[in-house]
């Protein structure tokens, strides 16, 4: 039986033809010389129509092109954190965060918001939860693992909190604000009360651009500070490769047209996991608004015993059960600050994901059965 993997950082689908074309003829062409460290000017100025399209002004000198988006949040980390310092993480959030901040020497704070309030976070969770050691708040919208979306209302809301503590930076990680189901994805960078000294957008093409191994993420920033991250991509590895980089901006002046297919086929892969998922009783989960992660509470299914004989006690307890007896593969909900939950992809192929959800509902259902029978 093939292994079916739901646990997939990226989508299965092919990078966008432009991209693809314009690397093979800048490698034609000979651009396989180093490049500019903060990314070529070309590059940066059609990342910054892309916000002016959107009501924001970005010039090309807030830009600072990145070797991947994750390099993106470690130059930041490095120029912006010291001893004592801490990072808010309102959490499920994204396992890479707490990887990264093993190697600063901040401290990740969680704040915990919760499925039976739609993950919700409030300004007086916020408020409760900042202090004068606060250097970063991190945010992600749309939400990974939780496909949350943030409101206009709800991040001017958070930024009235934000703006009360003078040294405190934003950083929006928005690596999926281009794939959204049914209502607009709104940037911190065009609501009221972003200030453009402290708020910094991430942002990348490896999710919405099915680009993952090209490797190339951006910041957008105050100048000041995208120079220091210059200066220290400078001295560790310096500039993202031309070829590379013409492909990613080729891929932007495409997207009107490379973007729609990919995202037809997403929607339609949500609502097959959402009827996969409805079809399994006592399971709950949010409905994704963005990104293609569903992350269902499977805590109802813990303390059951496998057909193997193991007691499943832990979400990755039930996670190689499935691996093993069904050839599922699932991301354990431990790793992004929820155990009982998984995260489930559903950008892969949509018969390998009816299959997928068909294993599912048949190995939970098993281990209850099982269980009556001993």
């Amino acid at each position: 039986m093939e292994v079916i993997s739901l646990a997939a950082g990226s989508s299965y689908f092919r990078s966008p033809e432009a991209a693809t074309g314009a690397a093979i003829a800048a490698l034609q062409n000979g651009k396989t010389f180093y490049g500019p460290t903060a990314g070529t000017l070309s590059l940066r100025k059609a990342i910054s129509q892309k916000y002016k399209a959107d009501g924001v002004e970005v010039q090309p000198e807030q830009v600072l092109v990145t070797p991947g988006a994750k390099q993106a949040l470690f130059n930041l980390f490095t120029v912006l954190l010291k001893e004592g310092d801490e990072v808010v993480v309102p959490t499920p959030a994204w396992f890479g965060f707490q990887e990264l901040l093993k190697y600063s020497p901040a401290k990740g704070i969680a704040l915990p918001t919760h499925l039976s309030d739609g993950y919700k976070l409030t300004p007086d969770m916020l408020r409760g939860t900042l202090t004068h050691r606060t250097r970063i708040l991190l945010l992600t919208n749309p939400g990974n693992p939780t496909g949350r979306m943030y409101t206009k209302h709800e991040l001017e809301a958070l930024l009235e909190v934000v703006n009360d503590f003078p040294n405190l930076y934003l950083i929006s990680d928005e690596i999926y604000d281009l794939v959204t189901y049914g209502r607009p994805f709104t940037t911190i960078l065009s609501c009221q009360g972003a200030k453009a000294a402290r708020t910094i957008v991430v942002n990348g093409f490896s999710k919405s651009f099915a680009m993952s191994g090209w490797r190339l993420g951006f910041i957008l920033g105050p100048e000041d500070l995208i120079q220091r991250c210059i200066d220290f991509q400078q001295a560790t590895l310096s500039g993202a490769s031309v070829f590379v980089q013409d492909a990613a901006e080729a891929a932007l002046k495409a997207r009107a047209q490379a973007l729609p297919p990919m995202q037809e086929v997403l929607a339609r892969n949500r609502e097959i996991m959402q009827q996969g998922l409805d079809a399994i009783p006592h399971i709950s989960y949010y409905l994704p608004d963005g990104a293609y992660y569903f992350f269902p509470d499977l805590s109802y299914y813990l303390h059951y015993t496998s057909i193997t004989g193991d007691v499943i006690k832990t979400t990755p307890d039930l996670c190689r059960y499935l691996r093993g007896c069904y050839n599922l593969e699932l991301a354990s909900g431990d790793s992004f600050g929820a155990p009982g939950h998984v995260r489930m992809s559903f950008a892969i192929e949509p018969g390998r994901l009816r299959e997928a959800m068909q294993r599912l509902r048949q190995g939970l259902a098993l281990l209850i059965t099982d269980e009556r029978d001993r």
